[in-house]
């Protein structure tokens, strides 16, 4: 008989891999890569694209973040039992509420993004031991179920809707933290920054004491393994200058074992007075001697 409570825990680990900010599943710029590999002690996690067509930069990452923002607001767009949400909107008022500068030919290319987001799969492989026996979990899952693509069009009587994976759904209801749209769109000309503001937010929500996350886990969360850690060093750094600048309440220090993060509270809010629609940030510091390692 099949027991389908591995599938169950397959997806917890799922949203316990700090994917949760998911558009860092997509690289920074466009690559040749025919897939990317992440791996975190007993769990591997493959992310591949159709024919090598990824999705990639600021777009994904800011309409993923647009997408939370609906479901979180309960948006009239949002069809929570279907899983569906329908951009009932011009592409320019997509444009100002997902963070994006609208421009001509944007259409195209964000139906295109589009289009490689839901071509995109997600691959868990996870150890683990159940019932005396050590047991090798593998899914596969796509981020997008459904998708009709029409920004582009010239008839505006058909609108672009997608229906969301319910690993995507998962993520974006059961284990959802606000984001502050405003440092979102400003953070989007840098998909790097975004990324790191993305899982700050997330890594201080609950965060109850400071904790170090090692140089070594911060390559394989935001880079590859294959990148010298000099080089990943000062892009990170670099970045993590543009996320304290927007987002004051956002804690951190950066040291010679890792990057020190503090807690922030609860309450999301921005120090700067920027957009609160769903936001968060920061910076401080502290001695890493007081410190516990982890590795997210």
């Amino acid at each position: 008989m099949i027991d389908n409570s591995n599938e169950g825990y397959l997806l917890k680990v799922a949203d316990n891999l700090k994917l949760i900010p998911i558009a860092g599943v997509f690289p920074i710029e466009n690559t040749g890569a025919e897939f990317f590999e992440k791996r975190n002690g007993t769990v591997t996690v493959n992310i591949a694209p159709e024919r090598g067509k990824w999705a990639y930069g600021k777009i994904p990452r800011l309409i993923l973040l647009y997408l939370s923002s609906l479901i979180m607001g309960r948006s009239e767009k949002v069809d929570f039992d279907k899983k569906t949400i329908v951009f009932n909107e011009s592409f320019r008022s997509f444009c100002k509420h997902s963070g994006l500068t609208y421009y001509g030919g944007l259409a195209e290319k964000v139906d295109e993004m589009l289009n490689r987001i839901l071509n995109t799969t997600i691959q868990f492989r996870v150890r683990f031991d159940a019932k005396e026996e050590r047991i090798l979990a593998v899914g596969n899952y796509r981020i997008f179920d459904y998708g009709e693509f029409h920004f582009h069009d010239m008839d505006t009587s058909r609108k672009t809707y997608i229906r969301l994976s319910d690993l995507l759904w998962r993520i974006l209801t059961e284990n959802c933290v606000p984001l502050n749209r405003g440092i979102a769109a400003q953070l989007g000309r840098s998909p790097r920054a975004l990324d790191i503001y993305q899982w700050l937010a997330y890594r201080t929500y609950a965060l109850k004491k400071p904790v170090i996350v090692p140089w070594e886990n911060l390559r394989s969360q935001f880079d590859s393994v294959d990148t010298p850690m000099y080089s990943f060093r000062r892009r990170f750094c670099r970045s993590l200058e543009k996320v304290s600048d927007a987002c004051p309440e956002l804690a951190t220090s950066v040291g010679e074992k890792g990057l020190t993060v503090y807690p922030t509270g609860s309450s999301l809010t921005s120090g700067k007075g920027k957009e609160k629609a769903f936001g968060q940030g920061a910076v401080s510091s502290a001695k890493e001697s007081a410190m516990t390692e982890n590795p997210f």
